[in-house]
C-alpha cells in the first residue's frame, strides 16, 4: 500500500454488505429518494425513534400524582454523520437531501431489523473546509466530516 492509500475492503453478513475504510465501518443502509448515500457514513449515525405526546410533552398527572402520558405518534430521527468529503463527494451527498426541504428517506430500523420509509425534513447543515490535500499529483479540496439530521414529518 503506498503512502497516504486508503485501504477499503468489502464483505458481506447475510444480505447486508460491509465496508471497512479506516478509520470506521460503513454500513450501506440509507437512501434519500433513492439515492444511497451510505458509502459517505461512519459508524457515528444514528437512529432514533421517539415519542410525541399530547401538550408538547407537558402531560398532566391525575389526582392520585401519576403521570398521564398521551402519546400521540412514534416519529424518528436520523442523525447522519460523514467521513472527510471531496468537493464531489460532498455535492453527490447532497444531491437528494438539498433539492427539497422534504425528503423520502429508507433506512434498515434497527428497533425492528427491517427497512422502513419515512417522510422527513432536513436540519441545519454547515460545511467546513480543509486545507487541499494531495491526490494522485494533484491537490483536492476536502470537507470536514458533515453532520445532518434528518427528522420525520
Amino acid at each position: 500500500m503506498k503512502d497516504g492509500e486508503i485501504m477499503i475492503k468489502q464483505f458481506t453478513n447475510g444480505s447486508y454488505i460491509y465496508s471497512l475504510a479506516s478509520p470506521a465501518i460503513v454500513i450501506s443502509r440509507v437512501k434519500v429518494n433513492g439515492q444511497d448515500i451510505s458509502k459517505y457514513l461512519t459508524d457515528k449515525s444514528t437512529v432514533g425513534w421517539y415519542d410525541v405526546s399530547k401538550n408538547s410533552g407537558r402531560d398532566v398527572t391525575n389526582a392520585d400524582g401519576t403521570m398521564v402520558l398521551n402519546v400521540i405518534a412514534q416519529k424518528y430521527r436520523l442523525d447522519l454523520s460523514t467521513r472527510p468529503l471531496t468537493q464531489d463527494e460532498f455535492i453527490d451527498f447532497y444531491k437528494e437531501i438539498g433539492k427539497s426541504p422534504k425528503s423520502t428517506v429508507e433506512f434498515l430500523n434497527p428497533f425492528t431489523g427491517k427497512w422502513k420509509t419515512i417522510k422527513c425534513y432536513r436540519g441545519d447543515r454547515a460545511a467546513q473546509t480543509l486545507l487541499p490535500r494531495l491526490v494522485d499529483g494533484q491537490y483536492v479540496q476536502l470537507y470536514n466530516g458533515v453532520a445532518q439530521a434528518l427528522i420525520e414529518l
